[in-house]
């Protein structure tokens, strides 16, 4: 029958009978802590993988320890279980050794088993092979924890470095996501594998949103997703956020913890240093019985990759936001897979509008004269003229000098091509009645003068024709590509004061969908352009 007996407080389990116990330590616990420490941090010094550690320490522990045998069963760098051993390995499992000490006899040892402990947490198990029989006495099991202290850390270093570098990895492949709601949501059940809180709040700025909407955020019980911004509001934090706008995410504020009711809850700043912002939003979460050391780095690398993500996907719709309205890059960047569905480059049918400012050249040396406010004068303009080609349906494509060039029908392609030629006549005479308008204001009243004009204008050419569209280049702007660019590159060039002139084909695509109703022609007009073969054959839009 097995005997029991308690050392030292602890509880020991000695299989078969009690035989005639031999010293097996006659060192200082102190000298086995320096021995290991010595040989560890020797390891450490040169940067040693948990193999070649094993390797440096295992055998000359176990000649310290007047051991024949010595095995070490841990997780290694990959969190995968393995077993390190010199002399022999022990034929029992490691693994399933009970929570204490114990004394198995295999192959002819007798062993002394002893798990590995840190910060509540198992992080292995350690055992001598003695071939005689093993004397418990304090000086030895002193011995036996001076080792183990020295082990365990190494181990739980090792461990928790894997654990760490594994759930870094694993959230940003959950964040690599387009979507970027889906992102954070797969991103935080990562999170919940390692750290089980009870509740996790997110609050983050995003730029490109209009006004009131720049703070948004997403409240998670567990796993599940209770609060967002956009479709399931929290009463008390969107309050909040009306009331303090950006300052709810001071640092030093704890609002959003009180009005979550997150007591105990710990709070961690999202950071946008390396964007240039100083702050991205905030990260709250509650966990029952607090958050450890290790957990609090857990939850700091998540807070990282969550910043990183927003600063990534705020400079993603800064990217989209030069060629489409807000509500478009919204749209876009709400759907996975957008880039590769709808901004791969296509060959489809467009139309295509290129507004130039009449004079301009004229108007810059006699009336503007300064290039700050040759500066001030075309952004005033090219921001309206963008604005209403935005409103129309539009795409800005790029502004060659004061020439602005804007595509109808990408990126959904939602209407028909002669829909799309109607939206850009029509972009085309609210844009002349906004330059006409502009004119007028005090600020510009009188500039048209100084050329002797009637006043200012834009010069228009509008063509419907096959165009290759989408991202291009090295800078992946969204633009177009085709002779049918070219050409109406060419007609706007033919254009005179307040002209809008429209491609032969276009028009009459207009009229035969029966898109014409109100529209006055002048024409048809023939007129040589350089490196165009053909003629260009065109009509002129009466009245504005």
């Amino acid at each position: 029958m097995p005997d029991y007996f308690v050392l030292l407080g602890l509880s020991f389990h000695c299989r078969g009978p009690m035989k005639k116990q031999t010293a097996v330590c006659l060192m200082e616990p102190l000298e086995i802590n320096l021995f290991a420490d010595k040989i560890i941090e020797r390891c450490v010094r040169k940067r040693l993988g948990l193999n070649a550690t094993m390797r440096a320490l295992l055998r000359p522990a176990a000649l310290k320890m007047k051991a024949a045998a010595i095995a070490v069963e841990t997780l290694n760098e990959e969190l995968k279980r393995e077993l390190f051993f010199w002399g022999m390995a022990p034929g029992f499992d490691l693994e399933k050794t009970p929570s204490r000490v114990t004394f198995p006899a295999s192959r002819g040892l007798r062993w002394v088993a002893r798990p590995l402990w840190l910060d509540g947490k198992r992080v292995g198990t350690v055992a001598l092979g003695y071939r005689g029989a093993v004397r418990k006495d304090k000086n030895f099991l002193d011995c036996l924890d001076a080792f183990c202290e020295e082990l365990d850390n190494t181990l739980w270093n090792i461990q928790s470095a894997a654990v760490k570098q594994k759930l870094m990895e694993h959230v940003t492949r959950c964040l690599t996501r387009s979507v970027l709601r889906e992102a954070i949501d797969d991103a935080v059940k990562a999170l919940h594998t390692e750290i089980p809180f009870r509740y996790l709040g997110l609050v983050y700025r995003n730029e490109d949103a209009r006004e009131g909407e720049r703070i948004q955020y997403r409240i998670y019980r567990g796993i599940r997703c209770v609060h967002d911004s956009e479709l399931r509001p929290h009463k008390g934090l969107s309050r909040a956020i009306s009331g303090q706008g950006i300052h709810l995410l001071d640092p030093d504020r704890h609002v959003v913890r009180s009005i979550l009711g997150l007591r105990e809850g710990m709070g961690f700043v999202l950071s946008g240093k390396a964007a240039g912002a100083s702050q991205l939003g905030k990260l709250v979460a509650e966990v029952d019985g607090g958050l450890s050391t290790f957990g609090r780095d857990l939850m700091q690398i998540f807070a990282n990759s969550i910043s990183q993500r927003l600063i990534d996907y705020n400079r993603e719709r800064r990217h989209m936001a030069q060629f489409f309205p807000p509500e478009t890059v919204s749209e876009l960047l709400g759907d996975t897979g957008y880039a590769r569905k709808h901004l791969s480059a296509r060959v489809r049918q467009v139309a295509i509008l290129y507004v130039d400012i009449n004079s301009f050249t004229k108007l810059c040396e006699k009336g503007l004269r300064r290039p700050d406010k040759i500066g001030d004068f075309v952004d005033f303009w090219s921001a309206e003229a963008v604005r209403i080609a935005w409103q129309n349906g539009g795409v800005f494509d790029k502004m060659v000098g004061d020439c602005v060039i804007a595509i109808f029908g990408p990126p959904f392609f939602r209407k028909s091509p002669e829909q799309c030629a109607a939206d850009a006549v029509k972009t085309a005479r609210e844009i002349q009645a906004f330059t006409i308008k502009m004119g007028r204001m005090p600020k510009y009243r009188g500039l048209a003068a100084t050329i002797k004009a009637k006043g200012l204008g834009v010069g228009v050419g509008i063509n419907l024709c096959p165009a290759a569209v989408g991202l291009f280049g090295p800078n992946q702007d969204f633009t177009a590509f085709s002779s049918g660019m070219n050409q109406t590159a060419r007609l706007q060039s033919k254009a005179g004061f307040r002209d809008i002139l429209v491609m032969e084909g276009t028009k009459e695509a207009l009229e035969k969908a029966r898109l014409a109703k109100g529209l006055r022609f002048e024409g048809p007009f023939e007129a040589e352009a350089k490196n165009v073969s053909k003629p260009l054959r065109y009509f002129k839009l009466k009245g504005r």
